[in-house]
């Protein structure tokens, strides 16, 4: 999973990055915390414009593929458990992860490890469910492969409310679109790698070689061997502290 992850997720992260520094005013973004790294697409993209980057994941697997750069290391551990010194961090950055968090206790922990002029940038990429070039796309992800691998509930980018409860306060939101070009192979593979085929994965309901094989039929009706445009919504935002600690 985590080779499919590292060679198929869509890769906007310098489009996320460009909107991160216009946001906060910031030509260099300075000492940065990538949560939820992966296999460190994210982190690449913010090595480009930081002091220096530190990723952090809870899967091994994922941050033996992420790439080496002269000003990134990576952590394995929880982002709700990260024992960084007070103030390491002027930027902290979640890409497509925040929905894997316990929101509270993450944010609790950001008052310590961010500056006091800190900012908490998180972005997610959402799969519009269109394919350009066959409406049948939508009909088929909506119907079908959500019969078999049901959406998770409850999955949110950000709850701006309980944000703003914990001392966050949204200054900057936006969005964009982009297109993906996948052959039918990679957008199985893609599909492979999202949260609710994951989750029947991991829960031993459907084996990763099954799930492969229905996926690909499925797609030979509507999917051309070479592919075709795939497109996604990212959504963004950018948060900065808004007074004092709350207290527990």
């Amino acid at each position: 999973m985590a080779e499919r992850y590292a060679r198929v997720r869509p890769q906007y992260h310098p489009q996320a990055v460009r909107w991160i520094c216009e946001a906060a005013g910031r030509a260099s973004l300075g000492r940065v915390l990538d949560v939820g790294c992966g296999t460190g697409h994210s982190t690449l993209a913010l090595a480009a414009v930081a002091e220096s980057v530190v990723g952090v994941d809870t899967s091994a697997e994922m941050l033996a593929l992420a790439p080496k750069a002269v000003n990134v290391c990576y952590r394995q551990c929880a982002a709700e458990e990260m024992d960084f010194p007070p103030e390491s961090f002027d930027v902290v950055v979640v890409a497509s992860a925040m929905h894997w968090l316990a929101p509270k206790m993450f944010l609790e922990q950001l008052h310590k490890i961010l500056t006091p002029s800190g900012c908490l940038a998180i972005y997610n990429d959402h799969f519009t469910a269109t394919m350009l070039q066959n409406p049948e796309c939508k009909r088929w992800l909506r119907t079908s492969l959500y019969r078999r691998f049901p959406p998770l509930r409850g999955l949110r980018d950000l709850d701006e409310a309980a944000a703003a409860a914990e001392g966050f306060s949204v200054a900057a939101r936006d969005s964009f679109n982009h297109t993906v070009h996948y052959s039918r192979q990679e957008f199985a593979d893609f599909l492979l790698t999202r949260s609710n085929t994951l989750a029947k994965i991991s829960d031993s309901h459907e084996s990763a070689d099954s799930a492969e094989r229905w996926i690909l039929d499925e797609l030979a009706a509507f999917v051309p061997v070479e592919g075709g445009e795939f497109l996604f919504k990212c959504n963004l935002w950018l948060l900065t502290r808004s007074g004092a600690v709350p207290q527990k």
